[in-house]
């Protein structure tokens, strides 16, 4: 029996550090894609021939505002792709752990 609520706790932890590790991920990735978003409201206005700097792989290169804007755009686009991908599968292995916490008759004792 002991055995059996060890198993059980092992699992719960499991699906517990699941969930908090796919929301901080998500909440990292919605503050890039915020950052993303300053950047490029800030970017349209000016002129295309305007140098810039990016960041690259921890170096700063010298860019011009026109090559920058299309590869913010499309990276603001992948992290919004990426961040609904993660709600999804938040949500999913929410389902799953409470059927599983219900299929086990798990009862959670706060205290």
């Amino acid at each position: 029996m002991e055995q059996r609520s060890n198993v059980l706790q092992l699992k719960y932890n499991e699906y517990k550090q699941i969930m908090e590790d796919l929301q901080s991920k998500i909440i990292e990735l919605g503050n890039d894609k915020d950052e993303h978003n300053v950047v490029l409201s800030t970017l349209v206005g000016t002129d295309l021939e305007r140098k810039c700097y990016r960041m690259i792989g921890g170096a700063l290169v010298e860019t011009d505002v026109g090559s920058t804007i299309p590869v913010l755009e499309t990276k603001e686009k992948h992290l919004t792709g990426t961040i609904s991908t993660m709600k999804a599968d938040l949500v999913k292995t929410a389902e799953e752990f409470e059927k599983w916490k219900k299929d086990n008759k798990i009862q959670v004792v706060r205290q």
